[in-house]
């Protein structure tokens, strides 16, 4: 990640704690701590990140993650190198002393009050870098774009082993293994397949199940690259359709083109998941759309916004989110169609099309 990045989210950071009145900010986040240095090491096994108005940030990291760290950053950095656990909460609790008020990110309470010192005020304010985070930079877009890509070859792996016979962890396996072969650090989560009748688990983990001719199978995958995540998933039909099936894909393709036609910037999380659910529940289906449209998408494969009802989350240029509609019918099928998507001035960019398909069927 560019300096120029790195520094104009510090730059906002203080900016915010000038606003707020707050002497420092504390990151104890893994996400967090990555966003601001453009370490995935530091983020990884840093305590903290301790970042002042008028300072250099403090990273505080055990000896074994320091070097890798130092390297992967481009901004400047004082390090706090320790060895041990106890030492570094009492080299932190002597860099507090001095403070009145700190801010800190989310955080256990049991983690936090480790860090009470006499005449110190703890203030929780995880909203700071969530907010920041909802809007991502040229860097990160760059990022996120290289995910997708890489993400698609999953999909091809994917189509190049489903048939019957196969069962859903080989089809797993495969698409896993493109995607690590591609440029993926890890996966985004745990890969999810699920055919026949478990396609109505909408978290359906793959397991021993062999596919069978005429089973739908629904692959959601998870592409990490550079610490960024991408989330897509593909409804795929091992044969001739069945007409429920193709019904209930229709309502679930009608309503991801409306949430792709119509999020706009300036909507609320609720419009947004209201544009999908109004046509799966004007085709019958509204009782079988178990979750929200979508949720954010970066560091972390789910972080703001959220767009299910009741989200009042402000969906604003710059932030990348999940569409996935779907449709669960217990006991029979299940049909999602999924991508990762930016919010540009005119409205949705899709980065993790693939094949012009949303469904697809192998006859």
């Amino acid at each position: 990640m560019e300096s120029r990045f790195l520094a104009e989210r510090l730059r906002k950071l203080k900016e915010e704690l000038e606003n707020l009145k707050l002497e420092a900010y504390l990151c104890l986040h893994q996400a967090n701590i990555q966003y601001f240095t453009g370490s995935p090491q530091a983020g990884e096994l840093a305590l903290g990140l301790l970042v002042t108005p008028d300072n250099t940030p403090t990273l505080f990291i055990p000896e074994m993650g320091a070097y890798q760290a130092q390297r992967q950053t481009r901004i400047k950095l004082e390090m706090e190198v320790f060895k041990v656990g106890d030492e570094a909460l009492k080299r932190l609790r002597s860099r507090l002393k001095g403070f009145k008020v700190l801010g800190f990110d989310d955080a256990s309470y049991a983690r936090v009050s480790k860090l009470k010192v006499k005449g110190l005020s703890l203030k929780p304010h995880p909203e700071i870098p969530e907010k920041l985070r909802m809007v991502k930079d040229e860097g990160e877009l760059e990022v996120l774009r290289k995910a997708a890509r890489i993400l698609r070859r999953g999909f091809d792996a994917v189509l190049q082993v489903l048939k019957p016979g196969v069962r859903e962890r080989e089809v797993a396996a495969a698409a896993e293994y493109a995607l690590r072969i591609g440029g993926s650090d890890f996966y985004a989560f745990p890969t999810l397949v699920a055919s026949g009748s478990r396609s109505a688990y909408p978290h359906g983990s793959p397991t021993a199940r062999r596919i069978r001719e005429r089973d739908v199978v629904v692959v959601d995958l998870g592409a990490k690259f550079s610490g960024y995540c991408v989330d897509a998933t593909r409804t795929f039909m091992v044969g001739k359709v069945k007409p429920a099936v193709s019904k209930a894909y229709k309502a679930v393709s009608k309503a991801y083109k409306a949430a792709v036609e119509g999020v706009k910037p300036g909507m609320r999380g609720f419009e947004a998941d209201m544009l999908a659910r109004k046509v799966i529940q004007e085709r019958g289906f509204g009782g079988f759309f178990t979750h929200g449209l979508g949720h954010g998408v970066g560091l972390e494969v789910h972080e703001a916004p959220r767009l299910s009802p009741g989200s009042r989350d402000l969906l604003k240029v710059g932030s990348t989110f999940t569409l996935e509609p779907g449709i669960y019918l217990p006991g029979r099928f299940g049909v999602r169609v999924e991508d990762t998507v930016l919010l540009a001035e005119g409205g949705v960019k899709v980065l993790t099309g693939w094949s012009g398909k949303e469904f697809i069927s192998l006859n």
